[in-house]
């Protein structure tokens, strides 16, 4: 394959210059887009033949960073989501880095992100929620430590508290979040600065208080005049989004029930395929990886694997065909990969 090359690549530098090819904004979005749908496509990762491969990239040192961060952005879109989780042991494997990275480490980082986005998913969600993922996330947000090193950055508090809100949406979840006390971080946290964090808080909120348990012992911390006073001071500002917000937390807060839910307090997950796609939120995260892009390109780094019709037009003109077929089987449009 790589006759002509006088070193062939290691497996780091192929990593690299795939996570290069997904991101790198010198490359229009429809063109990365197109490469992610040619990784599912192809199964570059073995997620679906070979599921041993990519655990084992996961468990070395050298591939690990790099391996977590093309899976943060590969789930990134609907597509991505649905290869990667077509093995949970991969699910099983990142939550395990997730837990055991300090906060602020590149590892734990790319985990995060990864997690949270395949946290819209019922059955990683349901994985998630198995392997203790709901009482990690209560113990983050709730970080009362005074070492500086074990802070929670905004990056962990963002996307932790988007991922507790996913979770919260299955049974099992909310069954979690009474065990651990969800409710006294989720009132710490429900006028934080970052308007991500406070709609994800909310989110959580509106879940939990479908249950009669949770709903009492909200009441008993005075959650009704909070959400009233947050509420006026929501419409003093115009701020419409908060003050719909928490007129719904009002209802659910009485037992009514809202046509217009912040987030479902049934369970979910019944239309995964229907996720929300958020393509290429990764350019910042992937930087922490890409580093110094000099050396080898990665056109020069995947020279090797690629085909051309002169050189070898049977072989391409089938996997043409069969990316064809999985555009149009997947419902992603060819022109957005064009």
């Amino acid at each position: 394959m790589f006759a002509g090359i006088d070193s062939p690549p290691t497996i780091s530098a192929v990593l690299r210059a795939l996570l290069q090819r997904m991101v790198s904004t010198e490359a229009p979005p429809a063109q990365r887009r197109g490469f992610l749908v040619a990784l599912a496509c192809f199964d570059v990762l073995g997620t679906r033949a070979r599921p041993g491969v990519l655990l084992e990239l996961l468990a070395d040192p050298a591939s690990a960073e790099l391996a977590l961060g093309i899976l943060a952005v590969l789930a990134c879109e609907a597509i991505g989501r649905t290869y990667i989780v077509s093995s949970l042991a991969c699910v099983e494997a990142v939550v395990d880095i997730l837990k055991a990275q300090p906060l602020d480490s590149s590892k734990h980082i790319q985990a995060l992100a990864a997690m949270q986005r395949l946290s819209l998913r019922r059955a990683p969600q349901n994985r998630m929620i198995e392997l203790g993922c709901v009482e990690w996330i209560v113990g983050i947000l709730g970080w009362q430590g005074e070492a500086i090193q074990s802070m929670p950055s905004e990056f962990s508090l963002e996307f932790g508290s988007a991922m507790l809100m996913n979770l919260a949406l299955r049974s099992a979840g909310k069954r979690k979040c009474l065990e651990h006390d969800a409710l006294t971080v989720c009132l710490n946290l429900m006028e934080h600065w970052n308007p991500q964090i406070r709609t994800h808080i909310n989110g959580t909120f509106y879940s939990l208080l479908s249950l009669p348990s949770f709903r009492e012992r909200a009441r008993r911390h005075g959650l009704e005049g909070i959400l009233r006073s947050m509420h006026q001071q929501a419409a003093s500002l115009g701020d419409d989004i908060s003050r719909r917000q928490m007129e719904y937390l009002l209802e659910q807060l009485s037992g009514q029930e809202s046509p217009s839910a912040l987030a479902s307090g049934a369970e979910s997950g019944e239309d995964d395929e229907d996720d929300d796609e958020n393509f290429l939120e990764e350019e910042e995260l992937a930087g922490l990886l890409l580093g110094d892009r000099g050396g080898r390109s990665a056109e020069e780094t995947l020279r090797g694997f690629m085909l051309s019709s002169s050189s070898a037009p049977g072989i391409a003109d089938t996997q043409l065909r069969e990316f064809r077929s999985f555009l149009s089987n997947t419902r992603t449009p060819l022109e957005r990969c064009r």
